[in-house]
């Protein structure tokens, strides 16, 4: 949760085409907390061409405010173009009716697309949108309506700072009514209502404003209802403008003007009488690509095509639209459907060969110079350059070198690379293969050390953005403005690897850095290759390991040689010379063998893997498998407010190489693994897991201490009394320190998660 909710905004100018959005609900600004939170923001996302003070104090006072800890506030700011940010910093007050966006005219005629689109970005964000599949189960509402998915404002309303945003955009709707009572049509938007009457009091002097439910459906349909005078009406969400219009023919002394609606998306029609006093239309927007796409909704007494489709309707009932709990899908692993040939030629390029001596496939690294959190999967482009003129690379350099003949053209004078050492060699690379075919000399920059005067603005010819590796453009995105004003410099992003985590992401990615003077097309965009992966950076699984066995030796009364030696192991990931982690990714088995991948194994094109690939190939291979899985949003694994797809437990016993069972718990999701929900599912894996036991010096078995750490760190979670099963089974395991260790933990984890204690 933040003091300011902080949002990028597409607008519509030439100059400016974005701004990033800082809301205050306060009287006062906090500089230290406006810079922790800037620095979060562009953690995440690219840094605009302005920056935009929404306020609710003196502007003056801001305005030197801001002036006085510029320094420090650009600080958290990516300084590719501080120059030019520091003229468009640009200020908007809440004047008690509305936000004056006077300064600018480009600000004026953008004011409701700026504001719309923070409020969308409210909802979409957390989780307003509700879906399942249809596959299995879909909605049935009060109204009779069937459909996949419903709109449900109580996951919206989380932040303050988001709740003050929706309520003083709410308030100014409603600022020629001098109101004292204020009902939702639920409980969970009574929140908006509070914060609406604190920003009425601070505007409109010491009002009291009455606030009440009149509960949706149940109390709206009861025509005995009674409503005080000077009243305003507020609706959570509507996809029809209904609760409007029967409010209006069983209260005809409500005028349309004292009803609001916060979110609207017209599905079965656009509804004039609810447009009359909306929020935010949600309706997606192509242009800026923002917004929720139409979707099918059943009309009342009409047939239902889910329905049709056996399909299961699940009834939505209650104030806040809430079911009791989840519904549990299983999952499997389809190797047509998710093991893809073009996953497998990946990791066949750039898996371990002995003739090169490594893998470029590695885990838990990230380089110094790139300032950000160890990745989870990490490819190590500087390794393919380094050893390009091998014969395992062999493809793949051809691949290459036809690339940079085909697009990169005669008229190239510079070269921008990304700040990291692959894309450093690879920016040399292109430039001693193009050599011989430009007569221009050619210019190398780091992205880095780029200024406004590095390059002349009316340099004419063309600039190639190289880039090794990217997994979510963002750094392109700051050179794509940052070279905005060059109109005589034709740009080429040219890329290694694309390891966006899914096609719709860097399908946006290519619209955006492309588009410029001359349309969606005005660059091009060049990727060598291209695989779709898990890109997380934070909460990875060997970070999680080392704060979660230092945890547990905290507790002990001895400390653990094992758990020393195991913190170490993952430490040297670190290290600058290796570059990720290799072997020992995984807990060996009870004899202290590595876990080792077998012959025939679905993951790989044939049997030449076998003895020549490396632990961290095997990882990375499944981690892509099951993000394949989560990216399929009807059948996958993709997860929904009350659907959980889980990892079917039957997974482990199909796939049963103790390292193809190792990749699957470390790289799947915590509530990929929850069968807490499921008494079935949890039953399943809690028998898989006393068989790994029982075998536990067999290959069966080979795993166990990977799916001891996965229960001690709450990663597989079961129901209660399986804990207690499992660790009955491991008390005859007395000698292995590693299963004393995991046996104390399960016990503890056991403790915290049910109150009531089994053990004395």
């Amino acid at each position: 949760m933040g003091k300011y909710y902080i949002y990028n905004s597409k607008i519509d100018d030439k100059k400016h085409k974005n701004v990033t959005v800082i809301f205050n609900p306060d009287i006062s600004f906090n500089i230290k907390k406006l810079n922790n939170e800037l620095t979060e923001h562009f953690r995440f996302h690219h840094q605009t061409s302005a920056l935009l003070f929404i306020h609710c104090q003196d502007t003056s006072e801001l305005k030197k405010q801001i002036s006085d800890n510029i320094e420090t506030i650009f600080l958290t700011i990516p300084k590719v173009e501080e120059t030019s940010l520091r003229k468009n910093i640009f200020y908007a007050l809440y004047d008690g009716n509305s936000f004056n966006f006077t300064s600018k005219v480009f600000l004026r005629k953008n004011k409701d697309e700026i504001l719309k689109q923070g409020l969308v970005k409210i909802f979409v964000d957390n989780g307003g949108l509700i879906e399942s599949n249809g596959i299995s189960h879909h909605f049935e509402f009060p109204s009779g309506k069937h459909s996949t998915k419903f709109l449900r404002t109580a996951n919206v309303l989380v932040n303050k700072c988001e709740i003050d945003f929706i309520a003083i955009n709410t308030l100014h709707l409603f600022k020629d009514i001098e109101f004292e009572n204020i009902y939702c049509d639920t409980l969970s938007i009574n929140v908006v209502a509070y914060s609406m009457s604190i920003f009425a009091k601070r505007f409109f002097g010491n009002r009291e404003i009455n606030i009440e439910s009149f509960k949706s459906y149940n109390g709206l349909y009861n025509q005995k209802s009674v409503f005080y005078d000077n009243a305003i009406f507020i609706i959570s969400a509507s996809t029809s403008g209904g609760l409007v219009t029967y409010l209006k023919s069983t209260h005809p002394e409500i005028h349309s003007k004292e009803v609001c609606t916060l979110f609207y998306l017209p599905i079965d029609k656009d509804s004039t009488l609810a447009q009359e006093r909306v929020l935010c239309n949600l309706e997606y927007n192509k242009s800026k690509n923002y917004g929720i796409e139409l979707y099918y909704q059943s009309r009342r007494n009409e047939q239902c095509i889910y329905c049709d489709d056996n399909s299961t309707p699940i009834i939505i009932q209650g104030d806040s639209f809430s079911l009791d709990e989840p519904v549990i899908n299983a999952k499997n692993i389809s190797a047509s459907k998710y093991i893809t040939k073009a996953l497998k030629d990946f990791v066949e390029t750039f898996k371990f060969n002995k003739e090169v001596g490594s893998t470029s496939l590695k885990v838990s690294y990230s380089e110094e110079s790139a300032s950000r959190k160890k990745y989870n999967l990490y490819i190590d482009y500087e390794n393919v350059i380094d050893n390009i003129g091998k014969k395992h690379f062999e493809s793949h350099k051809a691949k290459l070198d036809s690339y940079i003949n085909q697009y990169v053209p005669a008229s190239i004078k510079y070269i921008v690379h990304l700040n990291d050492n692959g894309s450093k060699k690879l920016s040399e690379y292109i430039c001693k293969q193009t050599l011989s075919l430009t007569k221009e000399k050619i210019e190398i920059y780091n992205q880095r050390d780029l200024v406004e005067t590095t390059i002349d603005k009316d340099e004419i010819g063309s600039i190639l953005l190289v880039g090794s590796c990217i997994s979510n453009g963002k750094n392109l995105l700051y050179l794509s403005r940052f070279f905005r004003n060059y109109e005589g410099l034709r740009l080429i992003y040219f890329i290694g690897i694309n390891r966006v985590g899914n096609e719709l992401q860097s399908k946006e990615l290519k619209t955006n850095v492309k588009f410029g003077l001359y349309g969606r097309e005005n660059s091009s965009f060049i990727e060598v290759e291209a695989i779709q992966c898990d890109n997380l950076s934070s909460d990875t699984p060997w970070e999680n390991e080392i704060e979660h066995l230092q945890s547990i030796q905290q507790e002990l009364d001895v400390s653990s040689k094992f758990i020393e030696d195991r913190i170490q192991i993952i430490e040297e990931f670190a290290n600058t010379k290796v570059r990720g982690g290799i072997e020992s990714i995984f807990y060996s088995d009870i004899n202290n063998k590595p876990l080792e991948i077998r012959k025939n194994s679905a993951f790989f094109n044939n049997n030449n893997y076998y003895e020549n690939v490396s632990q961290s190939d095997v990882y990375f291979t499944i981690a892509c498998v099951l993000n394949n899985m989560r990216n399929d949003t009807e059948n996958g694994l993709y997860q929904t407010s009350f659907v959980k797809n889980i990892l079917d437990p039957l997974v482990f016993n199909r796939f049963n190489d103790g390292i193809i069972q190792a990749s699957i718990l470390r790289a799947a999701k915590k509530e990929e693994l929850d069968y807490s929900y499921s008494p079935k599912h949890s039953e399943d894996m809690l028998m898989l897991i006393k068989t790994f036991i029982k075998h536990i010096d067999e290959y069966q078995g080979e795993a166990i201490i990977e799916f001891l750490y996965a229960l001690t760190s709450r990663k597989i979670k079961l129901v209660k009394t399986h804990y207690i099963e499992i660790i009955d089974e491991l008390n005859g395991l007395q000698d292995e320190e590693r299963i004393q260790v995991f046996k104390n933990a399960i016990k503890k984890v056991y403790e915290e998660l049910y109150p009531k204690k089994y053990f004395s």
